[in-house]
């Protein structure tokens, strides 16, 4: 089991460090043979970033629906509007539905990964893993951002009840 976990270690550290279209004789070998292994990971991740998507898209919509807007909703009928507030509500917005946008893009991605057949074609299994994880970090940037969105909103609405 430790030399399979280092194999793998090894063979990921290595199709990190490569650029997009060269593959050593070594590295196909080694996908080749741990193939079933390789798709098996890859549906695990499959299942689990389908469930953060989920919770995080529900979880980025409540706050959207049931905190920032509201909140704004009340301060302009209240006379109590604040550009920052505004601003960060269209910020959130716009980019939960990027997150939603890019997240879609690599799970169709990853699906046509897991679908691709690396023992007879792990090059191009190599090809579509890194454009795999571009597109998952692209997800995962969007995540952060909206994080830091909503840390914005927190930390503007206690700067606008300093001014109360």
């Amino acid at each position: 089991m430790k030399r399979f976990l280092f194999t793998m270690i090894v063979l990921v550290a290595s199709l990190v460090a490569l650029p997009v279209f060269a593959i050593s004789d070594s590295q196909e070998k080694a996908i080749v043979d741990h193939c079933d292994s390789l798709r098996d990971s890859l549906k695990s991740v499959q299942r689990d970033d389908s469930r953060a998507r989920v919770y995080l898209g529900r979880y980025y919509e409540n706050i959207l629906n049931k905190f920032i807007t509201p909140l704004n909703v009340r301060l302009v009928e209240n006379n109590l509007s604040n550009s920052e507030l505004i601003s960060n509500q269209n910020d959130f917005a716009k980019t939960r539905t990027n997150f939603m946008i890019d997240y879609v893009e690599y799970q169709k991605e990853l699906e046509d990964l897991v679908a691709t057949n690396c023992k007879e074609e792990p090059g191009l299994f190599y090809e579509k893993l890194v454009s795999t994880r571009k597109k998952r970090e692209l997800v995962a940037k969007d995540a952060d951002k909206l994080r830091s969105l909503a840390l914005n909103q927190i930390d503007d609405l206690k700067i606008l009840e300093g001014r109360l």
